[in-house]
């Protein structure tokens, strides 16, 4: 009894231990940093579970410095050994004393998006700005508690959303849709494009190439898969759906199928029991009807789904990418995926169906070079679009505090911001420059086999027009068949 004894009470120690930890940090509340006199504060709302984002945030930072030499980049405090502390990176302009502080204030199990909007709230000054939205969900739970908080230590801070894309989002109760960026009305600015923005360029490019445009003798098709536990897939296969529906530039009519598939749950290889159903009686049958036709698919969707469709296709047609299928989709698949990790997460031989992706800025936009990376290296094989979004939209807010008398409250630096070209009246990033579409191209040999190289292409718009920002051939791992 007593060797069993003296393990289990230090193990009952040991959870209570635990327990009064966990109630000692659910306790403490969200404790802003002081800022200095003068300063000015961008308070960036991330998650402490992806420190890899604001890395690149910092990265952003310090290509401020590389078109602007004399702007002084301080970032000794932006990467901190305290979990609970509050990273910043600082710039400084020459000839001012004020200087911007970007903060990342992090979101835990503890300290939730409310509690910190709460808290800055009556910390004066409140920050001029918040930044953050990586995901829809984020996006709406942040513009949300700004919009409820009513009581500020000067004017209502803005919003600047990063890289959530929906245009409309659905309350769970009443069902009604708004836009997102309505949610905190006349004071959000995004970054990044919409879906229908994404959704609008990508259909411009495929019909735009003859390679890859839906072909028929008598109607072209469009498959187009919406997964309904994801709000992104939703919204953005709907405007799919609408561009498709506005394009009558075909030599023949396009037929659209919409399939809602109930859940996205599933492996990374195999397609779970609803997406089965779809491929086995209605896509799969399709294609084999129409053997000279190409189709375009649409999968608006992350990398899993995606990927486990497509791989369920070329596993029941190897060749289907060759004249047959054409993917698409919106922003779910990154430059990181079909590049930089191919080898273990896009393999082409399993997946041999031409891909068309979008990017909101230019994923290979290298340094040049393999050199030692660091905050301000951009160095292949990592792509480049997150930190061009970041430092698009840190740049537009620097000019907008520095150029011009200074900046007092966020009622002006609001009216500075919409006065520059990257955002629309409305907060909307604009369209019709800077969106960027990938390609990703299997090679087929003549012996009717998939090699093990894949030919990447990056395109860019400018003007109204898609120019070819570069090409590159990603070989295979060594010994792929």
């Amino acid at each position: 009894m007593r060797r069993l004894l003296t393990p289990l009470i230090i193990v009952l120690l040991g959870v209570a231990v635990a327990l009064a930890v966990r109630e000692f940090m659910r306790s403490r509340p969200a404790t802003p940093s002081p800022v200095p006199a003068g300063d000015y504060e961008i308070a960036w709302i991330h998650t402490t579970t992806n420190p890899q984002t604001w890395e690149r945030l910092v990265a952003a930072a310090f290509q401020i410095k590389r078109k602007f030499p004399g702007v002084q980049i301080d970032d000794s405090r932006a990467f901190l050994d305290q979990t609970a502390a509050v990273p910043e990176v600082v710039i400084t302009v020459p000839g001012r004393s004020d200087k911007l502080r970007i903060r990342w204030y992090k979101l835990s199990s503890e300290v939730n998006t409310k509690d910190w909007v709460h808290a800055l709230s009556r910390r004066y000054p409140a920050p001029l700005a918040f930044m953050g939205g990586s995901s829809s969900d984020r996006a709406i739970e942040l513009a949300e508690a700004l919009n409820e908080q009513a009581d500020w230590k000067g004017a209502r801070p803005l919003l600047f959303i990063t890289t959530a894309t929906a245009n409309q989002v659905t309350d769970p109760e009443t069902y009604k849709t708004e836009s997102l960026i309505r949610l905190y009305p006349n004071r959000t600015f995004r970054g990044c494009f919409t879906n229908e923005a994404m959704a609008r360029a990508v259909v411009d490019f495929v019909w735009k190439s003859k390679d890859l445009r839906p072909t028929g003798d008598q109607e072209a098709r469009a498959y187009v898969m919406a997964w309904q536990d994801d709000p992104y897939s939703v919204d953005l296969a709907d405007q799919f759906v609408q561009r498709f529906r506005e394009r009558n530039d075909l030599p023949v009519p396009l037929k659209t199928v919409l399939d809602r598939i109930p859940y996205s749950v599933g492996t990374f290889t195999d397609p779970n029991p609803q997406e089965r159903d779809v491929l086995d009686h209605r896509l799969l049958p399709e294609l084999a009807a129409h053997p000279k036709d190409r189709a375009v698919l649409v999968l608006p969707a992350v990398t899993q789904p995606t990927r486990r469709m497509m791989r369920a296709f070329a596993a029941d047609s190897p060749l289907v990418g060759w004249k047959q299928l054409v993917a698409v989709t919106g922003d779910g698949v990154s430059f990181n995926t079909v590049y930089r990790d191919a080898d273990v997460i896009w393999p082409v031989q399993e997946l041999s169906i031409p891909l068309v992706f979008f990017a909101h800025e230019s994923p290979v936009a290298w340094s040049g070079g393999d050199g030692p990376a660091d905050t301000a290296s951009l160095h292949p094989p990592t792509a480049t679009d997150d930190v061009l979004l970041f430092f698009d939209m840190i740049n537009v807010a620097a000019q907008a505090l520095y150029l011009g008398e200074r900046v007092n409250d966020a009622d002006k630096f609001g009216e500075r911001v919409r006065a520059q070209p990257f955002y629309a009246a409305d907060g909307e990033r604009r369209t019709g420059e800077g969106e960027h579409i990938v390609v990703v191209r299997p090679q087929f040999g003549n012996d009717g086999r998939v090699s093990r190289e894949t030919v990447l292409e990056v395109f860019k718009r400018k003007a109204g027009a898609w120019e070819l920002v570069t090409r590159l051939v990603k070989e295979g791992p060594v010994g792929a068949n």
